[in-house]
């Protein structure tokens, strides 16, 4: 299987998990890891399986990727499942499917199969800690609190957790 792996990171956080998720699929399928800035609209046709990946920017997928989704040409039968960094520890599975929309409207108006999305938290640029520090309303101790929890994500774990989501949807 011709297995595509496309992310869009500014901080390196979901590059680290697509670097993760192209290793696996790199197992037993011709995988390939790309830029999304590399990768044409037109590009997927040549791909059985397309993982794409996304941080979240003010709880949405990144404009470029978004952009991306609404672009690509109609599929037949490929299949595709997003992965997500973001700074927040956990959202709930509503929260999720809020995010993962794009992807699956993607899938279901290019007759795409989609096969589910992966997330896990990543640490914040430190150039936006004050931005969404205000922006969360959060006092000093509860933005601590974050800063720690998110510090080194994505860790060895969660590209792991990555590993085992690109190994199951691909078989």
């Amino acid at each position: 299987m011709k297995v595509l792996v496309t992310y869009f990171s500014q901080s390196g956080n979901t590059e680290k998990i697509a670097r993760g998720i192209c290793e696996e699929a790199s197992q037993g399928h011709d995988a390939e890891l790309k830029k999304l800035e590399d990768v044409g609209a037109g590009d997927v046709a040549g791909y059985d399986f397309i993982f794409i990946g996304s941080p979240l920017h003010a709880s949405n997928l990144a404009g470029p990727v978004k952009e991306f989704l609404g672009s690509i040409q109609a599929g037949s039968g490929q299949k595709m499942a997003g992965f997500i960094t973001h700074f927040a520890p956990a959202y709930p599975d509503q929260a999720m499917d809020g995010f993962t929309e794009p992807i699956k409207t993607a899938c279901q108006e290019k007759g795409m199969e989609y096969k589910g999305c992966f997330d896990c938290q990543g640490a914040l640029t430190e150039s936006l800690h004050e931005m969404v520090k205000n922006n969360q309303k959060l006092t000093d101790e509860q933005w601590e609190g974050m800063v720690k929890q998110m510090t080194g994500r994505p860790n060895e774990e969660d590209v792991a957790n990555a590993k085992a989501f690109a190994k199951e949807v691909l078989a």
